[in-house]
């Protein structure tokens, strides 16, 4: 190998060390500021109690591993996005967490902290574009958990209707029964169950369980009639 070709070769190899050498000392950086962000965030949550929503939604339950197949319309623009930006800070959201006229102010309220914390703690994160944010609160909206009308039902107050409404809005705004028919309600209360296990809340026993599935069936939507 002639020299020329030797030094350059060294060249190339010392460019690549170096490349690693930053980037190992990037990442060693960022892996301990993002565990100084965590450990504020854990000591302000012990002091700092969460703020209800108008349905009693306590605003910082997400589900934790929601997959992001069980999102509606999950093959969407809308649902890509989601997945897309509000991982970089926290567990994937659904939209079934409020009620169509609480999303507005809150994705408001989360590209109003994206925009003030950039370039500072949230250094790494991708800003959504304004066409993006309009399409993320269109989404959200659209799919948004339909709340439960109290003036259409009448056992509320039976021991079946207490209980779907003690464990249903826990993580969310209580849904109405008629947005799901019989078939589909069984699968979405496993579901639940899951996001509650995650969550570190109690998980109802079977019998707890089948109560609230009996009063969601009872009040379901009618299956579709094949023609």
């Amino acid at each position: 190998m002639k020299s020329g070709e030797k030094r350059a070769l060294l060249a190339v190899l010392g460019g690549g060390i170096g490349i690693l050498a930053l980037t190992v000392y990037l990442e060693s950086q960022y892996q301990q500021r993002e565990g100084r962000i965590d450990r504020i965030h854990a000591e302000r949550s012990k002091t700092v109690a969460p703020k209800p929503s108008p349905t009693g939604l306590d605003t910082r339950v997400i589900p934790k591993g929601l997959n992001p197949l069980d999102l509606p319309d999950a093959d969407g623009h809308g649902a890509t996005l989601l997945t897309l930006y509000c991982v970089q800070c926290h567990d994937l959201p659904t939209p079934l967490m409020h009620s169509a006229g609480e999303w507005p102010a809150i994705i408001d309220r989360m590209q109003g902290h994206m925009a003030s914390h950039h370039g500072g703690m949230l250094a790494h994160v991708i800003m959504p574009s304004q066409k993006d944010w309009q399409t993320l609160r269109g989404y959200m909206t659209d799919n948004a958990q339909i709340p439960l009308d109290r003036s259409q039902y009448t056992d509320l107050d039976s021991p079946e209707g207490q209980t779907f409404q003690t464990l249903c809005s826990q993580c969310h705004a209580t849904p109405a029964p008629s947005q799901h028919t019989a078939r589909e309600w069984p699968r979405i209360v496993l579901r639940m169950k899951a996001h509650m296990r995650n969550a570190g809340k109690d998980v109802p026993d079977a019998e707890t369980t089948q109560q609230v599935v009996s009063y969601l069936q009872k009040h379901s939507k009618p299956e579709m009639q094949k023609s």
